[in-house]
């Protein structure tokens, strides 16, 4: 019987499938399709988002990232730390560890059981604060920021007992909003204290509330920080962990730009062809 081995992983709550791929096991398949059916839950694996280890010329391995959806990301924060941790597990790199991903190269090193993955600088010019829009007759004030991925961050005194139909609703009508012309994702804050943040995630590709998203939680950092609301370190309080985000803001660039949290190994066996067909 035809079979593909995989392990599944997760970096607080949001969930991957990873299959090393250095040998093209599965190059053969239509991958939108392949990787939309074994990310349906219930009738599949399920999962968030999937991934592959690939060979790189440019870096210790390429990362290549899906959406549940099939579509294909740029870039994926706790995917890039779950798919570092997973390298090193197949001992295809040491402890540190550089990866190439469609938003460029990225740097990773296992810390116990968490995985701390460096961005690369980011510039002022892909955050742009303090803006407003009417999505479907209701207008609302948001920032957005660019961390390889887009993102828009929105201020809510409700965050934690926000309705997840209510989350789900005003994430759609954000993420598909003309203004933005790839979508993006979107999140929701609720300022804790100056180095806590509570944050949940519409994201896009997903089409759902995921219990984490890396990079919306570096984005939402940043932008509470530029807005006065934080300090760094700030640790990112996700459905289901915390991830800890460090960073150097100057004039034109944030840089010195990390990102911490746990990346975990729940299960490992083989995708079945009816997992897919």
């Amino acid at each position: 019987m035809e079979k593909i081995p995989f392990i599944k992983m997760n970096g607080c709550g949001n969930d991957f499938i990873v299959v090393d791929n250095r040998q093209g096991i599965i190059k053969e398949y239509d991958l939108p399709e392949f990787i939309r059916r074994v990310c349906t839950r219930r009738v599949s694996v399920g999962a968030d988002g999937f991934m592959m280890l690939e060979e790189s010329d440019k870096a210790d391995f390429k990362m290549r990232y899906f959406n549940a959806d099939g579509s294909e990301g740029e870039m994926c924060g706790n995917g890039a730390r779950c798919i570092s941790r997973f390298a090193y597990l197949q001992r295809v790199v040491d402890d540190e560890m550089t990866l190439e991903t469609m938003a460029g190269i990225y740097e990773a090193e296992i810390v116990g059981e968490n995985v701390r993955l460096k961005f690369p600088p980011v510039s002022t010019s892909n955050l742009h604060l303090n803006q407003s829009h009417e999505f479907e007759g209701e207008t609302l004030d948001f920032h957005y920021a660019h961390v390889g991925v887009p993102h828009v961050v929105i201020y809510r005194d409700d965050v934690d007992t926000m309705d997840y139909e209510e989350l789900l609703t005003l994430g759609r009508k954000i993420r598909y909003a003309d203004i933005f012309h790839a979508g993006t994702n979107v999140n929701f804050l609720k300022i804790v204290d100056e180095n806590n943040i509570i944050v949940r995630t519409y994201e896009r590709g997903v089409e759902d509330e995921t219990f984490a998203c890396g990079t919306g939680s570096t984005a939402s950092a940043i932008t509470s920080c530029l807005l006065d609301k934080t300090k760094a370190p700030v640790n990112m309080h996700t459905r289901a962990g915390i991830l800890k985000i460090c960073f150097n803001i100057k004039e034109d660039i944030v840089d010195d730009l990390y990102m911490e949290g746990n990346a975990k190994v729940v299960a490992e066996g083989y995708l079945l062809p009816d997992a897919w067909r």
